[in-house]
């Protein structure tokens, strides 16, 4: 079995690995961003992004086997029981298969609908249909093929696999890039190189598996004797896909209502914003991701007192992190935005807060998410339909009014009533067992905290106001970095969790050296 110090290490491990790769993909990622505005249009990467979201709705199929699979590897590994994960494994090939052949058939009777959604575009129905198609590819070969991976994730050992996937998919946008900018493919030279992507991504992937687990194996047996054994899986299965339905429509449904209530240009402008928070999201969760399995063994272990002081050690670490990260976001989204693509991009000061505040909730959730999942606590499928009625709900309609920020505003209440208030008080009442007054005590503070601290680095970027960009970017710096030190001050005199997560950094920087 696992010890904390073993996982703390592979944690560590993980997010090493995953932040230097990271810095790679925020430069990929702008650069190619910038070239595919340039050579491609904003039309046709509206295009992409909403058929990329059609196929999400086409994988709802999938929604929650991956989490139940994971959960459920958590012990065999603990244990080294080889056999149990074969079998399950083998349990979840059995599923994506039919998944595979369901969206297959889903996929064409899509296909017939095309002509209907997307009547006119600059680049004509051809390339609708090509780029569909090996979209769907993409996904048909991870449920075919690619589904093994999940062994990895569980067992903690992403950083030898991150690698590879990554090294893939940047050699793939930078034959792209080539293509548009040396040899003047355009559209047609984009899609080949994406197709082809799918394809070698399949390989890597399958090598790395068969390298690191050689003694992994598909069962062979019938198929209702392993489903029969494991029922309990596709129970769980079932109740995380309606909790997973609801995080699809919070966001992949967003772009759909803003190009049906603005247009597909908007699509475009949102997604750039988007870029940039996700790779900013992405940053807190390279840092905080690789816990999940660690959560799950440390559930597992059984030790209350230790769980407890974990879960407000991560608590408190996670809000102030991603408190610092959306303060940066609001601080300076806008101005790189007009750098990095010019100032016709930018959207507005209210719309970006409301993106912001979605940022903060959806980085703050991933503790008790990754408790919730630890314990096995799925069965509130009640909650995620409420948040699915109430982002669709009030997104249509505050959208018909406001645009763009009604939109956001629907898709903020949804989060608020589920995420923040009904998540957090499920955890602590059936897996925790701590006083839900006491958490929400907790995490009032805290947004006190941020609040007032935001507030005060606010007024400091009012008394200087320039014109000149240097300065301008210079006295943001500097309240950014107040924020930071006032932040982490008055969280570290006031609660117990800054303390133990100061301990634990200042523990991991004394190995080190």
């Amino acid at each position: 079995m696992k010890n904390s110090v073993s996982r703390t290490k592979r944690t560590i491990q993980n997010a090493r690995i995953s932040f230097l790769l990271f810095l790679v993909q925020i430069l990929i990622g702008f650069y190619s961003r910038k070239i595919f505005l340039d050579y491609l249009g904003t039309e046709v990467l509206g295009l992409n992004t909403t058929l990329g979201n059609i196929l999400s709705f086409m994988n709802l199929a999938e929604l929650g086997i991956g989490i139940a699979m994971a959960t459920s590897l958590y012990k065999p590994i603990n244990n080294n029981d080889q056999e149990s994960i074969c079998e399950i494994i083998t349990v979840q090939g059995i599923l994506y298969r039919r998944i595979a052949f369901f969206i297959c058939g889903v996929g064409a009777i899509v296909m017939f609908l095309l002509p209907y959604l997307f009547p006119s575009t600059e680049c004509g129905i051809t390339y609708v249909f090509i780029s569909f198609i090996v979209f769907l590819s993409g996904s048909i070969f991870s449920y075919l093929w690619n589904y093994k991976q999940i062994l990895i994730g569980a067992d903690q050992k992403n950083f030898k696999l991150l690698p590879w996937i990554h090294g893939v998919r940047y050699s793939k946008v930078g034959l792209q890039i080539l293509c548009l900018t040396i040899f003047h493919w355009g559209i047609w030279g984009w899609i080949f190189w994406e197709f082809i992507g799918n394809i070698v991504l399949t390989i890597a992937i399958n090598f790395i598996m068969r390298k690191e687990y050689p003694w992994l194996h598909t069962i062979d047996c019938k198929k209702d004797i392993l489903l029969k054994k494991y029922h309990h899986l596709l129970t769980k299965t079932k109740q995380l896909f309606v909790h997973k339905l609801a995080y699809f429509i919070l966001e992949q449904t967003t772009p759909l209502i803003i190009y049906g209530y603005v247009s597909l240009t908007m699509v475009t402008y949102y997604g750039n914003y988007m870029l940039i928070l996700g790779y900013v999201s992405t940053l807190v969760n390279v840092i905080f991701d690789g816990m999940g399995a660690s959560i799950g063994s440390l559930v597992a272990d059984n030790n209350r007192t230790h769980i407890i002081n974990v879960f407000w050690e991560l608590f408190t670490s996670r809000i102030w992190i991603a408190s610092i990260a959306c303060i940066g976001l609001f601080y300076f989204t806008s101005p790189f935005i007009s750098l990095w693509i010019g100032h016709d991009y930018i959207l507005s000061d209210t719309t970006l807060l409301l993106l912001v505040i979605s940022v903060f909730i959806k980085m703050s959730r991933g503790v008790v998410d990754s408790f919730k999942d630890a314990y096995q606590l799925f069965g509130d499928v009640w909650a995620p339909i409420i948040e699915a009625i109430i982002n669709l709900g009030c997104s249509i309609i505050l959208g018909s009014i406001w645009g763009l920020n009604g939109i956001l505003i629907g898709s903020n209440l949804s989060l608020i009533f589920i995420v923040v208030l009904w998540k957090p008080y499920y955890l602590l009442k059936n897996g925790l067992k701590e006083s839900c007054i006491n958490y929400f005590i907790r995490y009032l503070y805290h947004i006190l905290v941020i609040a007032t601290c935001a507030y005060i680095s606010t007024l400091y970027l009012g008394l200087f106001l320039s014109d000149n960009l240097l300065i301008f970017i210079t006295h943001r710096i500097i309240g950014f970095i107040l924020y930071i030190v006032t932040s982490f001050c008055l969280l570290f005199v006031s609660t117990q969790g800054m303390k133990l997560f100061s301990k634990r950094i200042i523990s991991i920087i004394s190995q080190k050296i």
